[in-house]
């Protein structure tokens, strides 16, 4: 079945428009004149579009966008309207036709009969499977509203943490992208200038101001081949790291940066427990909840570290040695996991395995700034203060011969 989206004109006279599952673009038209429609236009709704393009750059709904639905649609649920009544709400307040579009085809599928869960499946690019997964155990249990107002919870906790180390790296950013610049800026509009001046007095340089001045030719005259040279090595690390080996090699060394891979171990699994801990609360079976908490972690070593542990569990090993014998997981959330299986209370010691993880992140996202912070600014004054002393010398020795 594919989602088109339609205009039409009903018995009022009134414009109508929508989406319909339907067999083929004629099956469409089809149904919508059994419902008293005059057709005046059907395509395939931009979702569908999207799911048959290879590559797709923009995201209809983000992650922020996400989460206020998702806590809309709790509060509409928790007073009492039924999900279409819901889905009806959602999609008379949305203004980016974009979203619209998809909320009215997760309302088609609905109507057609799905479940919710698999309404939203539909629409992998939006809706990741940890998301169907708890709405998928919601609606099983019989507390849509609950999981869902708890997904909206986690979604916001998810977002403060992702800003609080966007806003701990904005800085060194900055500083590293302003001093690159000024270093480019000064090798070659400042210094081409100052050479006029020592070529006309036909002196000796020092050796400094002879680096410099290579240094400027260099980067004028083949700064471009080192721009396609970088572009070229990005492209090829790219490609390398979708090959299995070079990928995990990769992303292991990346967890052994002083400070840094700690801080990345952190992210993930804290996103990894909470997640956990959410949909065992929701009542999602062990294995399923492994399988879409894997998800969530961006570190490739820690992924297939999961998928070992997944499968050593299926074999009826505690989830707490599966994840020891990984070595991946740090001791005290192995602790944690270890007493939650022995006290039947897994899913709350592992909310509290995400948070001890998160006030770790918090600290160390400190601490990595508060070093990068003077180090670079040392570095760019450092690289300032050789160009400064690289353009002085010839000039003092200038002063020195005419004195």
């Amino acid at each position: 079945m594919t989602t088109y989206s339609y205009k039409a004109i009903d018995s009022k006279g009134k414009d109508k428009s929508g989406v319909i599952q339907a067999e083929s673009p004629r099956g469409a038209r089809q149904l919508l004149r059994d419902k008293g429609l005059i057709v005046s236009h059907v395509q395939v709704a931009k979702e569908e579009r999207e799911k048959k393009s290879t590559f797709n750059f923009k995201k209809a709904i983000s992650t922020l966008e996400l989460s206020l639905i998702t806590r809309q649609f709790a509060i509409l649920l928790n007073s009492g309207l039924s999900i279409e009544s819901a889905l009806n709400a959602l999609i008379d307040q949305l203004d980016n036709p974009e979203q619209k579009t998809i909320m009215m085809g997760v309302k088609s599928e609905v109507l057609g009969g799905r479940s919710l869960a698999n309404s939203l499946r539909m629409f992998p690019k939006v809706f990741p499977p940890v998301y169907c997964s708890l709405i998928n155990a919601g609606e099983q249990s019989g507390s849509l509203a609950r999981v869902m107002t708890k997904l909206a919870d986690h979604s916001d906790r998810t977002r403060e943490l992702t800003s609080k180390i966007m806003m701990a790296l904005l800085y060194p950013v900055i500083v590293s992208v302003v001093a690159v610049v000024m270093i480019v800026a000064l090798l070659v509009f400042v210094v081409p200038q100052v050479v006029k001046v020592f070529e006309s007095s036909k002196q000796e340089l020092p050796i400094l101001t002879k680096i410099m001045i290579a240094t400027s030719n260099g980067l004028i005259s083949y700064g471009w081949v080192v721009l396609v040279a970088l572009i070229v090595m990005a492209f090829s690390f790219m490609r390398l790291l979708k090959k299995h080996d070079f990928k995990l090699k990769f992303h292991r060394q990346l967890l052994q940066i002083p400070v840094a891979g700690k801080l990345l171990i952190n992210v993930d699994v804290a996103r990894f427990t909470h997640i956990l801990a959410l949909l065992l609360a929701s009542g999602v079976p062990m294995i399923s909840a492994l399988q879409a908490s894997r998800d969530t972690i961006s570190n490739y070593m820690m992924k297939i570290a999961i998928d070992n542990a997944v499968r050593a569990v299926e074999e009826g090993v505690p989830l707490a040695v599966a994840l020891s014998n990984q070595n991946a997981f740090p001791p005290v959330v192995i602790h944690l996991i270890a007493s939650g299986e022995k006290s039947g209370n897994l899913d709350h010691l592992l909310e509290q395995a995400g948070s001890h993880q998160e006030l770790e992140l918090s600290h160390r996202s400190q601490l990595l700034t508060g070093i990068l912070e003077p180090v670079l600014i040392l570095f760019m004054g450092g690289v300032v203060l050789l160009i400064v002393i690289a353009i002085m010398l010839p000039i003092l020795n200038m002063n020195k011969m005419v004195m």
